[in-house]
């Protein structure tokens, strides 16, 4: 069933769990996301990223994420993943979205309280979630984004608690996008995650869910870590999007015949869904 994910977080804040959200860049990736959701009986958030539009257009991908969100046999949220410009946000506000993150990190403190601001105003009159985002990630030591500035620490990306709370108040945000250790991508290094700063941000807003990017890469132990620590929603993609390419050479080499592209979708599909049915399982802190 579609639902609004304020319902999935606050759930997730009553029971100290993380709602799993994961891009579905293809109706395979889609078919395994919601199978392993299904299977394991538990809600997950369907994300759709403004940077996928090249290859999966929002107007295509958009309207299938819908339909099977509303068939499901558990709740569903969709959401826009890193929604960059206003015009893209609205795009998928007319397309059925549920929640959209309002991604202007990139602009002055200033500049992105004003114009998440202006979207969360917008979204609020219709019952649509905001995801906010203060704070950001290198991508020089580990993972992918912004490098990391000469001379600078990496705390230079973190999110900073006091802000945290101003940015909260001032934008009126239903979650907020926390940075402290975790990355987009592919983990290079070892992440160091900054607990403390992260217990500091959910003193300072404690009534807000917190959400981490760049879940794939961390332990099972830094995980729970980072739930008990307020994290209430976990975006991955990165693991389970790259899954199928260490086995599809073996697949195609051992089928005895050029197997069809269907084929090939089917066996990554299946890949895929173990790869998010862990990542679904682990973010629901069950021990």
């Amino acid at each position: 069933m579609l639902v609004n994910s304020k319902v999935l977080l606050e759930d997730a804040m009553k029971h100290n769990y993380a709602v799993a959200g994961i891009n579905t860049t293809s109706l395979t990736m889609l078919r395994a996301v919601l199978e392993a959701a299904e299977e394991e009986g538990t809600p997950v958030i369907l994300s759709h990223a403004q940077l996928h539009e090249p290859y999966a257009p929002i107007e295509l991908m958009g309207p299938l994420m819908k339909a099977a969100a509303e068939k499901s046999t558990v709740p569903c949220s969709l959401h826009l993943d890193h929604g960059t410009t206003e015009a893209y946000i609205y795009k998928a506000l007319s397309l059925g979205f549920t929640s959209v993150m309002a991604d202007f990190a990139r602009f002055s403190f200033e500049e992105n309280v004003e114009r998440t601001k202006k979207v969360a105003d917008v979204c609020h009159e219709i019952h649509v979630t905001v995801e906010g985002d203060y704070g950001e990630m290198p991508s020089n030591v580990t993972g992918q984004g912004r490098a990391l500035p000469e001379g600078e620490s990496l705390e230079f990306f973190f999110t900073k608690p006091d802000k945290a709370a101003r940015y909260v108040e001032q934008t009126g945000v239903d979650s907020l996008v926390v940075s402290f250790g975790s990355v987009h991508g592919i983990y290079i290094e070892e992440p160091k995650m900054d607990y403390e700063r992260l217990g500091a941000i959910r003193e300072a807003v404690p009534n807000t869910p917190l959400v981490m990017h760049g879940g794939s890469g961390l332990n099972e132990e830094d995980t729970r870590t980072c739930i008990d620590g307020g994290i209430r929603k976990i975006n991955y993609y990165t693991y389970m999007a790259c899954e199928p390419s260490k086995k599809l050479v073996q697949f195609i080499s051992s089928s005895g015949k050029p197997p069809y592209f269907h084929e090939i979708c089917e066996y990554s599909r299946e890949l895929m869904k173990e790869k998010a049915r862990y990542a679904i399982k682990l973010f629901q802190n069950r021990g």
